[in-house]
C-alpha cells in the first residue's frame, strides 16, 4: 500500500507568499497489540509472547537509557538521552538542577532511512474517491 499525503498551504514568514507542500497523512494509529500480532506472523512466537517481548523491550530500553547507555538496535536505530537546560555563568554553577527536561532521542541508521526512500505516495483524496466509486459500484 502507498503512503497517503495531503496538500497543505503554508505562508512564508518573510514574504507572506503561499506555497503548497505535500504532507504525509496517517491512515491509522497502530498500537503495541497490533504490532505484536504482525511480529507473531513473522516469527515462531504467538501473539501473546510477541506482545510480552515488546513490553519487555520497552522496560529494558528505559532502564538502559536511565543508566546512561546509548542503545544500538541492530541496523535500524540507536537510542540515547538528551536534555534541555538553562545555562550557567560558570562551570561551578553548572549542576543537574539546571536540567529542565529529559528526552529520548532515536537516530535511525542510513540503511533504514534508505529503505524508506522507496515509498510510493498517493494523494489522500484520490484514495477516498476510489473507495467511494467502489462502494457505489457494489451498491448497484
Amino acid at each position: 500500500m502507498a503512503v497517503l499525503f495531503k496538500k497543505m498551504a503554508r505562508k512564508h514568514p518573510r514574504t507572506k507568499l503561499v506555497s503548497y507542500h505535500p504532507v504525509v497523512k496517517s491512515v491509522k494509529r497502530v498500537d503495541r497489540h497490533d504490532v505484536a500480532k504482525l511480529v507473531a506472523d513473522e516469527t515462531t512466537l504467538n501473539p501473546m509472547e510477541a506482545e510480552m517481548a515488546l513490553a519487555q523491550l520497552e522496560k529494558v530500553l528505559v532502564r538502559l537509557l536511565l543508566q546512561g547507555y546509548t542503545v544500538q538496535m541492530g541496523e535500524w536505530a540507536s537510542f540515547n538521552l538528551t536534555v534541555t537546560s538553562d545555562g550557567a555563568a560558570s562551570e561551578a554553577e553548572c549542576t543537574a538542577a539546571l536540567i529542565k527536561q529529559v528526552r529520548a532521542h532515536c537516530r535511525f541508521t542510513a540503511k533504514f532511512r534508505a529503505q524508506l526512500q522507496d515509498a510510493d505516495f498517493v494523494l489522500a483524496t484520490s484514495l477516498t474517491e476510489t473507495r467511494k466509486k467502489k462502494e457505489q459500484e457494489e451498491g448497484e
